[in-house]
């Protein structure tokens, strides 16, 4: 079997004789050369464009994740770290429990607080063993919702605190916060308006 040649005698003919079809000469050429370079100029432009969003993306992520970790984190911290004390405190409160009944049976005129009167929680915040923002008086966290005892009404520097008692945690709590039984003390910012 034999392989047909590639170039035909009359090629010539053809292609390049006075009456062969144009093939757009140096306009066609200069045409395409500037569609090219037009073409090439948006990938450049739209990789440059591309590359700076993804940076932007990149800084708004670490932003964002340097918040979450100094909120959040230290939270999930301070909780591990209240949930202990809490359990500490429970003990403790037990005792002055005993101690304040032992008290008011030696001393008849003596009553114990009955509470200023119920309310909620209306926005989550911190609990604290003082009426005074400082990390060291966290003793967990309280939820929107949480039923609570008011106890005691105290002014410390201009900004009311209450000291409560939750009673019943709210039931769609968005983390872990203090157990029922649990008192401390809250801003009123954060408080239903006692009765």
């Amino acid at each position: 079997m034999r392989v047909p040649r590639v170039i035909r005698p009359d090629d010539w003919d053809r292609l390049f004789a006075p009456n062969a079809p144009k093939r757009g000469g140096p306009l066609r050429a200069l045409v395409n050369l500037v569609v090219f370079a037009f073409i090439l100029g948006a990938l450049i432009i739209g990789g440059a464009w591309l590359v700076n969003e993804r940076q932007q993306q990149a800084e708004r992520l670490a932003a964002t994740a340097t918040a979450f970790v100094e909120t959040v984190v230290p939270q999930r911290t301070s909780i591990a770290a209240a949930t202990q004390t809490v359990e500490a405190q429970g003990t403790a409160t037990r005792i002055a429990l005993r101690t304040a009944t032992a008290q008011a049976a030696v001393a008849p005129g003596a009553t114990l607080e009955a509470g200023i009167g119920s309310g909620e929680v209306v926005r989550g915040g911190n609990l604290r063993r003082e009426p005074r923002v400082a990390p060291e008086t966290v003793v967990g966290l309280i939820y929107p919702g949480d039923k609570i005892t008011f106890l005691e009404r105290r002014v410390v520097d201009g900004q009311t605190w209450f000291r409560i008692r939750v009673d019943q945690p709210a039931t769609d709590r968005a983390g872990d916060g203090v157990p029922s039984g649990t008192e401390g003390w809250a801003s009123a910012l954060l408080l239903s308006t006692p009765p």
